[in-house]
Formats: structure tokens, sequence, C-alpha cells
């Protein structure tokens, strides 16, 4: 797409022959005329050319014959191209103008009401917004790219000095230095605690930004889903034990076989359980459960907690979301572990989502394929 002395190539889907000679008379009348014009009366043609990507700017007639612009507009997804798409109807029509922008078209014109003149006013100012769209939304990927580095830098040089500091705070308080006195001890031990919580943070930032730069590599393998959460259930008993919290299980009879990588996935898992737990008041119950259907394989974790209020669970699987509850001041954390979760399963091709209510708990489910792959 260019706006400057280059020509533009615009491609004028309709089915009208006669209004394609109207326009390049218009097109001819243009001082310095930019513009080079190509037409179709074909709609699979038409498609095929939008696929394809081959011209500049696109006029398409609302009237297809059997077809209508708004199919080649759904199909061809304006938003996620940089080559504008503009609307032309014979008759003016406010509700075929609102769904014209809704799927992304540029402009709207009514042919018998616009001349040489309006026509190339049209054609540049669509270009021209294109562009600046194009420019804003590479600044914004630039300092997100630039924010992701600064994360990852930043994490890697906060993880090695608090690695440090909880090395020699353990090895003060395992009496290394000699005997503590009580009141030293106590305070030591909340550093200790303090610290852990720093690494965990730092840990939080370092997955998601290499979550975000795309270096997570997934190493699949052929894995027991229900091995997988038996044992991780029997490393935090006594998490779930010393907040008073019952877990049941309800450990399928047959292995569960998916195509996974284990290490990720057990991550997945052990931070909706934590979540679960942590926004559960104590004495309640935690259950886990596995899942088949012909295609997928869905793992729940129910809790009985404080719940989500509808309005907030789209934001739960965003970066730094953290949704306000009973708990959450309690609770803390980064707002990070649900979009890291997210992001794993979506690269495993499965699905993440929440059903709940307030006050009474929640349901995250995750969705993974059966069909295993290279392994």
């Amino acid at each position: 797409m260019t706006i400057n002395n280059s020509p533009t190539h615009i491609y004028l889907v309709d089915d009208d022959e006669e209004d394609y000679l109207i326009i390049k008379m218009m097109l001819a009348k243009i001082p310095d005329n930019p513009f080079i014009l190509e037409w179709t009366a074909d709609y699979k043609t038409a498609a095929e050319s939008i696929e394809k990507n081959e011209y500049s700017l696109y006029l398409i007639d609302y009237r297809l014959g059997e077809h209508d612009g708004f199919e080649l507009l759904k199909q061809a997804q304006p938003y996620q191209r940089a080559e504008p798409f503009i609307i032309l109807t014979g008759a003016g029509d406010e509700k075929i103008e609102q769904r014209a922008m809704r799927l992304g078209a540029a402009d709207y014109l009514v042919k018998g009401t616009f001349n040489s003149e309006l026509l190339s006013r049209t054609l540049r100012y669509a270009l021209q917004r294109k562009l600046l769209e194009e420019q804003r939304v590479s600044h914004l990927l630039e300092v997100s790219r630039a924010k992701d580095e600064f994360i990852s830098l930043a994490s890697h040089q906060l993880r090695t000095p608090a690695t440090g500091v909880k090395q020699y705070v353990g090895m003060i308080l395992e009496g290394f230095a000699g005997n503590v006195p009580a009141k030293q001890r106590a305070m030591l031990e909340k550093a200790y605690e303090s610290n852990e919580r720093q690494l965990h943070i730092v840990a939080d930032l370092l997955r998601v930004a290499q979550v975000d730069a795309g270096k997570v590599v997934l190493r699949r393998a052929h894995a027991d889903m229900a091995e997988i959460i038996y044992d991780l259930l029997r490393d935090q008993a006594s998490v779930f034990k010393g907040r008073h919290q019952e877990i049941v299980f309800n450990k399928p009879k047959k292995p569960m076989w998916l195509n996974v990588d284990k290490y990720n996935m057990r991550m997945v898992l052990e931070n909706l359980l934590d979540n679960a737990s942590k926004y559960s008041p104590e004495g309640k119950t935690i259950t886990v459960s596995i899942s088949t259907s012909d295609s997928e394989c869905v793992i729940s974790v129910a809790d009985q907690g404080v719940g989500i209020k509808s309005a907030d669970r789209k934001k739960l699987f965003e970066k730094f979301t953290r949704i306000e509850n009973p708990l959450s001041t309690l609770v803390g954390g980064t707002g990070l572990g649900l979009y890291w979760a997210k992001k794993i399963v979506d690269l495993h091709g499965g699905g993440i989502g929440v059903e709940s209510k307030l006050n009474k708990g929640s349901v995250f489910s995750v969705r993974l394929p059966l069909k295993i792959d290279n392994v």
C-alpha cells in the first residue's frame, strides 16, 4: 500500500460494467492521477485476488448477484490487513453503512452521489488512515517488545542477588554461623519468607517474558495426566492440610495418556490448584476431575471459594490482572499466573475456561486434545 508518487492499484468488484466505466472515467479526471484501476464482475475471482493480496485498495459493490460485498468483507477480515476496503451501494442505507463499518470497511460511498473530487479524497483518506493505523500498531508492537525485553533482563538481574540472599539467610538459620537467638531467628525467618515471595514474582515475570517472546518450546512426551495430577496432589498435601482443606481426586480407572510437555502442564495445574486453595476459606473442599469426549480430555479444578463476578471473568486471563474479592488482599500475587497458564494450554492446542458463582465457588477447566502426535 502506498500513498506516495508510486501508483496505487485499485481493484473494483462490481457486477455492473457501466459502474466500472463511470469510476474509470472519474479516476481519469483526477489531476496527476496516481490510481490504476482493475475490475472484475466475478465473485470467485475477486475472492481469490483478495486472498493473494494483489492490490493496494478494494472498491466492493454491495450487490454482487447471488452474493454481496459483506461476504467478501467477512472473508477478507479488513481489520487484519494493510489494504483499505470501501463499500459501494446504489442507495444510501444507514444499516448497510453501520454493518460495513463493523466488518472493517474503511469507508462507504453511494453511487450517483460522488464525483471525481470526492472519490479521490475518499481513496486518499482511506489509504492515509490505514497507513497511520499500521504505524501505530507497529509502534505498539515495538513498545511491547521493548517492555518484554526489559522485564526479561530485569528479572534475570533480580534473580541472581535474590538467590544469593536466600542461600546466605538459609545458612544462618541452619546454624552455619553459630547459634541464632530466638528474636533474631524470627526476623530472619520473615526475611527468608519475603525473599521467597520475591523469587516467585521474578520467576513469574521470567516465564511470561519467555512465552510472550515465543521462546517457550514444548517438550512433548507420552504422559499419563492422571499420574501427573496424583503426584502433584501428593506433593501439595501438606499445603492443603495446613489450610484445613480437603482434596478430592476423581482419578480415572485407566491411564489418561496425552502428548504434553509434562513440566509445563504440571505447572499449569499447580497454578489452578494453588488459586483454588488460596481463594477458598479454611475447611472447604477442592475437587479435581478428569473426563473425556471423542476428541479431548477435560481436567477440572472445582473449589468452594469466593467465586468470580461475571463481569470479571473476561479479565481473568489477561496480563497483570487481579480480581478484587474478600481474599485478594491477603493472598497477594502478580496477576500473571492465569495469563501464563492460558498461553501454555494454547500452545498445546487446547483451551482453558472458568464457570463461577459468586460466594459459591469456581470451576476451572483445561481442555487438551486426545490425539497423540510426534511421540
